[in-house]
């Protein structure tokens, strides 16, 4: 056996351990979700059926507090739903203050997005993360109406911000920009991120990585200017709007730069058979999360840009861990997909993907 078929054999085994394993607590594959999860008329999607009833469970005292128009506008003076971040609050209402049958309710919409076993990881990183239970600091909006036109119903907190949309095929998957994170062994991570819910994802990457070759990878690592939240050692927490010009790359810049722009790492158009085949598995990994329809929202925004062959791959050399050369940090890149793995000091993913590069966002640093 020579050395590359050695070295295929040993990836593949990899693989199939890293994907059995997160299968079994459904972190990876192409489940239903919810299994109880009432069905959705035409044109709607699964998050339909629980957006409405809670939004119909709602006191006028507690519509006031988190249901918006629309076109609402925040604090960027653009609409509110448009942004995210790592840590907010986007109304004051938070999920502990609804009575426990809107809770349960709440926890429908959750189960309509999310794969099974995620939504109790939700609960276990807000503990992991804050030490506090889930719902004190988890905050709840809903913007439009679930019964007349486009609605989305928004959870954010520290580590989080996640939508839930109304509609079957929005034109941004999600219907906008989301964001998770974790760090279960504290803010400075240890090394290989012991029990953190996302690091799976970084073990695909990272096949995908040691299946390059020499040229490849001087391609595909960035050795500088890894999009961070530290400028000039202080916390850089300015509002980065669909206009802003930004001096060097910051982390919660998730706006896309269209089909004409130019992308960090290696175009995976370049890679061969076998290289294609591992980014698509860590694709895979990366929508294991989320149910089967969010899952579709994203790869039929991705085919609208050419696929994972529009993209590029990039590994970032700064702030590696432990200095192994097992990337902590990462980003696939195309036309208007963002989908960005920050590891240091401990995991952040920025996500967003949309079918037409104009999409516009906003966003800061928590």
């Amino acid at each position: 056996m020579t050395r590359s078929t050695s070295d295929m054999a040993a990836r593949r085994d990899f693989l199939r351990q890293v994907t059995v394993g997160a299968a079994a607590v459904g972190m990876v594959g192409t489940n239903d979700g919810a299994a109880n999860a009432q069905p959705a008329a035409a044109g709607e999607g699964p998050s339909a059926a629980p957006i409405r009833a809670f939004y119909e469970s709602l006191t006028a005292e507690q519509r006031r507090r988190m249901c918006f128009d629309w076109e609402h506008r925040g604090f960027t003076g653009l609409p509110l739903r448009l942004h995210v971040t790592n840590n907010w609050a986007i109304s004051p209402a938070s999920i502990s203050s609804f009575s426990e049958a809107q809770q349960r309710l709440i926890e429908d919409v959750l189960a309509s997005v999310l794969s099974p076993g995620w939504p109790e990881r939700l609960k276990r990183q807000a503990r992991d993360d804050t030490n506090q239970a889930w719902g004190s600091g988890q905050k709840i909006a809903i913007f439009g109406r679930p019964d007349n036109g486009p609605c989305q119903c928004v959870v954010t907190g520290f580590h989080l911000t996640l939508r839930a949309t109304c509609e079957r095929s929005p034109s941004t998957a999600f219907h906008g920009a989301i964001c998770h994170g974790h760090q279960p062994s504290g803010f400075n991570e240890r090394v290989g991120h012991p029990n953190n819910f996302f690091w799976y994802q970084a073990q695909l990457a990272n096949q995908v990585y040691q299946a390059l070759d020499r040229e490849q990878r001087q391609r595909a690592l960035v050795t500088r200017d890894m999009p961070f939240y530290m400028v000039d050692g202080r916390i850089d927490r300015r509002h980065i709007l669909p206009d802003t010009r930004l001096p060097i790359p910051l982390e919660p810049d998730v706006r896309f730069k269209g089909p004409r722009g130019t992308f960090p790492g290696i175009p995976i158009r370049d890679m061969n058979r076998e290289q294609k085949l591992l980014a698509g598995l860590t694709l895979d990994g990366l929508l294991g999360p989320y149910r089967r329809e969010y899952q579709e929202q994203v790869r039929r925004c991705l085919d609208r840009q050419g696929g994972l062959d529009a993209c590029s791959m990039a590994f970032y050399q700064e702030h590696d861990m432990g200095s192994d050369g097992e990337w902590d940090n990462w980003r696939i890149e195309g036309p208007s997909f963002v989908w960005y793995y920050r590891g240091f000091p401990h995991v952040h993913v920025w996500i967003h993907v949309a079918d037409n590069p104009d999409t516009p966002v906003t966003s800061h640093f928590g």
